[in-house]
């Protein structure tokens, strides 16, 4: 098993155990990743059919520019 499956199987692992509705951010630090790193693989297994992302929703911070519409 090469490290890129070790991680993709940390993260199913982790989804399976806490329960399959986690955002990234929980993943990232049950696993003591970045963020990123874990959209990255989340990503990566959707697009192989592999974990279905749910939910996407508009940051609340009204000072965050991409939370706004034109």
């Amino acid at each position: 098993m090469d490290w890129w499956d070790e991680l993709e199987q940390q993260v199913l692992g982790c989804l399976r155990t806490n329960g399959a509705a986690m955002s990234p951010r929980d993943v990232a630090r049950r696993l003591g990743m970045s963020e990123p790193s874990v959209v990255s693989v989340l990503c990566l297994l959707a697009q192989e059919g592999r974990v279905a992302i749910r939910l996407v929703d508009c940051a609340a911070d009204a000072a965050d520019r991409r939370s706004r519409v034109a």
